[in-house]
């Protein structure tokens, strides 16, 4: 090997031990996850912490503290917020933008916290959401994720979750077990083979029904508030059995007993 390519060779080492420590130190000061290219670029780096959760009849809200931990500042538009029940996203509640204008200031030093920006009695839901709630029986909890929406002294915009999947709000306890209620037609006496309409129409609960199960003591069962009319074939007395569940699992029964006879 020749003296010329064996320094040719020592130079490459040296350059590519140096980018491999310096992608450590990237990493070290969190800015590695932004990307090498944020070195040249940089966007601002936000970062939010609670410091109080309030929830009340009627309101929600919380408060921040919002600094930046590398030189870049960052100018606050506002807050996104999305809801959710059950992990479904209810696309008619989503707010893209709550103007609320507020500064970051850039940090003095990189990695350390920047000035801290509080935000007071940022609201967690709007009526609106209060007003979905009424009128969705079925909801148990509302879950948000709000983010914070802006652009950083270079001109980047930026969106950064502050919650996600927080509870926002939560109708209450439900201990009420539904009220169950077999209604039959023609009725529950009959001669076989005896055809019998059931219904749970007049079965009740403060906050709604979530299931109908029925069992039609001849070893058959259904489902629904009306389920398909039943035929009887055989001369007996059959115990049917209605089951209610609402939506926070309480329970509610109601028994009849339906007579069949052969035709004489």
């Amino acid at each position: 090997m020749t003296k010329e390519l064996f320094k040719k060779q020592k130079k490459i080492v040296l350059i590519l031990s140096i980018i491999f420590l310096f992608g450590i130190t990237l990493s070290s000061c969190n800015w590695f996850g932004e990307g090498i290219l944020n070195i040249f670029d940089p966007k601002a780096q936000i970062r939010v912490n609670f410091t109080d959760v309030k929830f009340a009849e009627g309101e929600g809200t919380i408060d921040l503290e919002i600094f930046s931990i590398n030189q870049v500042e960052f100018i606050g538009e506002g807050f996104n917020y999305k809801y959710y029940s059950k992990g479904v996203l209810i696309p008619e509640l989503t707010k893209p933008l709550v103007g609320l204008a507020f500064y970051v200031a850039p940090s003095n030093t990189p990695g350390s916290a920047g000035e801290k920006t509080e935000i007071k009695d940022l609201p967690l839901y709007y009526q609106e959401v209060l007003d979905y709630v009424a009128t969705h029986l079925d909801i148990t909890e509302i879950t948000c994720t709000v983010s914070l929406i802006g652009t950083d002294g270079a001109g980047h915009s930026l969106s950064k979750s502050i919650t996600v999947d927080f509870p926002a709000i939560q109708p209450g306890v439900d201990l009420e077990p539904p009220k169950a209620k077999i209604n039959a037609t023609p009725g529950l006496t009959g001669i076989v083979p005896f055809k019998v309409q059931f219904n749970a129409t007049e079965s009740k609960d403060d906050r709604g029904i979530a299931s109908y199960s029925w069992d039609f003591g001849d070893g058959t069962t259904g489902s629904g508030v009306i389920p398909p009319a039943h035929t009887y074939n055989t001369e007996g007395t059959f115990i049917v059995k209605l089951t209610v569940t609402d939506y926070w699992g309480n329970v509610g029964y109601d028994v009849v007993i339906v007579t069949c006879t052969e035709a004489e």
